[in-house]
Formats: structure tokens, C-alpha cells, sequence
């Protein structure tokens, strides 16, 4: 057994053993932790465990902290706008408001405008992994529950099934993904330049998408007009699903790119 190791520079000796006790469903278990101490009994060292104890929250806190720093044990703000999180994404809600938004031309649609102003938007879900952002839309200005039913968000750079195309906007660092506030200024901080897809009515109804948001820029709504929301075939519960590929596919229009 080998009782150093050398890691970048520094050296590293054999301290401390858990071990780990099973039932024979392999359902429940329990950990001790035992000394390791070096005995001299021939050609070499030879490392013997010792009696041991039940492993505690201090002692897991001390091996995580040890481990991996960044995901030791630690309090968290509960942000009353999380409506779930786990699987490696978290879902949240914002009100209906009034946003800073940027628009810029761009090759992908002819009459796309440039313009920078402020505009009422919809209540939107939304739901962060590792890797994406997702926004939907929804009526109302109440806080949506799992049964909320959830419409296309009416933005451009957003495809039909809620992905963000990101362009070179940043996602949040590691560290930072729990900011709520940095998700969404990812979103709104950068420029809108084209909708994701040509299908008529499917990103704003009874209007077209460029011209709706001239419009709003030009001369915004008091609030935004919920009758151009379209709706999908999806509910807030429906984006707690482990297959996230498969809720994502719910949404399909023609003509994306």
C-alpha cells in the first residue's frame, strides 16, 4: 500500500481511513472513521487501521472542506422565486415588469431593426443548467404553481422549445449560479437580433415578431398584451422531468435556425 503521495508539489501521507458499512439491500448504511498509524515490521512501513468511530456532520463537513472546498456544506438564501432545483438545473419565476432591452441588425432577417429602450414584459419561467438557458412565458402576474400552463417566450434569440441562443453572451460562473439576478441579466443585457424561427403566429400571435417589438419600442404598452402570448403545450411541473431532452422536444416550430 502506498502511504504518500505527491500532488503538485506537495507530499501527501496516508492519515486516516472511513469505512463504509452496508445492509444487504445495499439501502441504508453508516461510516466510521479510523486513525491510520505506520508500524514498523519488516522490509517496510506497514500501515495499521485503528479502532474506529461513527462518522459525524463535523467529520463530514471537515472531509468535504478537504476534498472539495467548493462544495462543502454551507447556508443558502432560500430566493422565494426558486420553484424547484436539482438534476443539475434550477427553475425560477419573474413578475410581469418593465425591462431595459437592446436590439441590433443582423443578416439572419431583413427587417430587423436597431433600437434600445424600455418595455413591459410577461411573467416568464425560467431554468438554468450547467450549459443552457431556458425562458418561458405565462399569463398572469401571481406566481405560477406546477399546473401553470406555459406559453412561447415572445423574444427574439429564443428557439421554440425555451432555449436561449446565446450567441457570446456568458452564463453565470460556477460559483455564481445561485444569482438568480446574473441568469437574467444574461438574458436582457445582451442585444436581440433575430427570432429563431419563420413559423407565422408561433413566437407573437397575430403579429409579426419584428414588427411587434418596434412597435413596443417606439411606444411600449403599459403592460405587455398578453394576447399575443402563444401557448405550448407544456405546465410548470412538466419542466421537473429527470428527461429534460424529451420536455425540451415538446416545443417545435417550423422554419427554426
Amino acid at each position: 500500500m502506498k502511504l504518500e503521495v505527491v500532488n503538485e508539489g506537495d507530499s501527501y501521507a496516508l492519515s486516516a481511513a472511513v469505512l463504509i458499512y452496508t445492509n444487504s439491500h445495499r439501502q441504508h448504511a453508516f461510516a466510521s472513521k479510523h486513525e491510520v498509524v505506520t508500524l514498523d515490521l519488516g522490509p517496510g512501513p506497514t500501515p495499521s487501521i485503528r479502532p474506529g468511530t461513527p462518522f459525524t456532520d463535523d467529520d463530514y463537513r471537515t472531509l468535504v472542506r478537504a476534498l472539495a472546498p467548493k462544495e462543502q456544506p454551507r447556508m443558502q438564501w432560500n430566493d422565494p422565486r426558486v420553484l424547484a432545483k436539482g438534476l443539475g438545473r434550477v427553475v425560477w419565476w419573474s413578475p410581469p415588469q418593465r425591462r431595459s432591452m437592446f436590439f441590433k441588425c443582423s443578416s439572419h432577417a431583413g427587417n430587423a431593426f436597431e433600437a434600445r429602450g424600455i418595455a413591459p414584459t410577461p411573467g416568464l419561467v425560467w431554468m438554468g443548467t450547467q450549459q443552457e438557458l431556458y425562458v418561458w412565458a405565462y399569463r398572469g402576474n401571481q406566481p405560477p404553481t406546477r399546473d401553470t400552463p406555459l406559453c412561447q417566450a415572445p423574444f427574439f434569440n429564443v428557439w421554440a422549445r425555451g432555449q436561449v441562443c446565446l450567441g457570446n453572451a456568458v452564463l453565470p460562473p460556477e460559483d455564481q449560479r445561485d444569482d438568480l439576478d446574473k441568469w437574467e441579466r444574461t438574458f436582457f443585457g445582451s442585444r436581440f437580433t433575430h427570432p429563431n424561427f419563420t413559423q407565422p403566429d408561433r413566437l407573437t400571435v397575430g403579429i409579426n415578431p419584428i414588427q411587434f417589438w418596434k412597435n413596443q419600442m417606439a411606444k411600449p404598452s403599459k403592460t405587455f398584451p398578453e394576447k399575443v402570448l402563444y401557448d405550448l403545450k407544456l405546465r410548470v411541473k412538466d419542466l421537473l422531468d429527470a428527461d429534460l431532452a424529451s420536455v425540451a422536444a415538446i416545443g417545435t416550430a417550423r422554419g427554426e435556425f
